[in-house]
């Protein structure tokens, strides 16, 4: 009888475990294409949700042609958490990559999404509407090409004595991992001059923990992070300037692009 017990008590234990964490309703992420207004694209939706993008375009396999902006403003992700050992949803974070189709995809990049909109017992709402990631400042191959925009997305949940972490694709049953492949969406580009062959009527210097652009003429200039996060945008007369950290940086001068190492 001892031994039935035991076994009994350990089946409960591994279908705890099993379930443990909560699941995802229903995530989404909010894209502004060719400067309208930001949409919600749907990630996932197991046919209930306390959000208003349940129905929305979904996002994966979802192509934007070949906008003339892209701009990922961040996302929400609405998940439960299971009300045994008492789990508190603590963090959602949405991760994306830029990379052309057909070529290894690169590192992650990270949103948190750390504003709490909606709590209901055990369920959860986390979104972001204001990263401003520039999609198409991350596509730099010279020529037309075809590229994906990846994201998964992530929750942390804490209880006395340990946490969960879950993503989708995966559900609660895949912790995030750097490795697993995300939601993909496409876009197309067109550079006409490779990411280091600026115009020959623009000078552009990094020294002294500055980027300088000099130019002979009216130019439009934009400075991004290597993640697509705008830092300055500017209408420049003859030169631009702007103090920066060390490290790699994204240059849009009228339309080009030009990446830029600062050391």
């Amino acid at each position: 009888m001892k031994k039935i017990i035991t076994l009994f008590s350990f089946c409960l234990l591994l279908s705890h475990l099993a379930f443990a964490g909560g699941d995802w309703a229903t995530s989404a992420i909010s894209i502004t294409q060719n400067g309208g207004s930001a949409y919600n694209y749907v990630l996932n939706n197991q046919g209930w949700t306390d959000g208003t993008w349940g129905t929305n375009t979904a996002f994966d396999t979802h192509d934007f042609l070949t906008p003339t902006s892209l701009v990922l403003n961040g996302g929400s992700g609405n998940a439960w958490t299971d009300d045994s050992p008492g789990y508190n949803s603590t963090s959602f974070i949405l991760y994306y990559r830029v990379y052309k189709v057909g070529n290894t995809p690169g590192v992650w990049s990270s949103i948190n999404l750390d504003f709490q909109t909606y709590k209901s017992g055990n369920n959860y709402i986390f979104d972001k509407s204001t990263a401003n990631i520039d999609v198409l400042a991350l596509a730099t191959i010279s020529g037309t090409n075809t590229y994906n925009l990846e994201v998964v997305m992530s929750k942390n949940q804490f209880y006395s004595g340990g946490n969960w972490n879950s993503m989708i694709p995966g559900g609660q049953a895949v912790a995030y991992n750097s490795s697993t492949t995300g939601y993909k969406a496409t876009f197309s580009k067109s550079i006409t001059t490779g990411i280091n062959q600026p115009e020959s009527n623009f000078k552009i210097t990094t020294q002294s923990g500055q980027i300088k652009v000099q130019a002979d003429q009216v130019s439009q200039i934009e400075l991004f992070t290597i993640t697509g996060q705008l830092i300055q945008s500017a209408s420049a007369v003859n030169e631009f300037t702007q103090s920066v950290k060390n490290g790699a940086y994204l240059l849009h001068i009228n339309g080009q692009t030009q990446k830029v190492l600062v050391q």
